[in-house]
């Protein structure tokens, strides 16, 4: 991945979407892609690990809008190496609908909300886009640029 300027911003300051890394964080290839979700008051701020992909599940993690975060500056891309027709999607594949293509992760498990959807091309977080769904990629990656 290559980006001249990864600047960092506080985590209200990056734009949803874009690839992000923590400071100081243990894997230095580890990258989320930052998320959000309106929520009646305010804008709630996510992280979504996509690279690399846990094999345990993805999750939402909920971060302060004054957390520092590395905005590398890019959107991440996501190409999909398999795919096929389900019922359901599972946490991990991304699938896509009319309304759009979507990421299903875990949600706090503490809340009632069991899953959410990320917009892929927004990082905009959704609620129940599992109907009417025409493809599920069960296998995919990202790339930068």
């Amino acid at each position: 991945m290559n980006n001249p300027d990864p600047t960092t911003k506080m985590v209200y300051e990056v734009p949803r979407g874009h690839a992000v890394r923590r400071p100081g964080q243990a894997q230095p290839d580890t990258v989320f892609i930052k998320a959000e979700r309106q929520g009646t008051e305010y804008i709630h701020h996510y992280l979504i690990q996509i690279a690399p992909v846990q094999a345990d599940g993805l999750a939402m993690i909920y971060v302060d809008p004054e957390e520092m975060l590395i905005d590398i500056g890019l959107v991440p891309r996501f190409e999909f190496s398999a795919d096929e027709t389900l019922i359901s999607p599972e946490i991990g594949h991304i699938f896509e609908t009319a309304k759009g293509t979507f990421l299903k992760v875990i949600e706090d498990p503490k809340s009632q909300k069991m899953f959410a959807f990320i917009d892929i091309t927004s990082g905009e977080v959704k609620r129940r886009q599992e109907r009417h769904v025409k493809t599920v990629f069960t296998a995919w990656h990202v790339t930068f640029g």
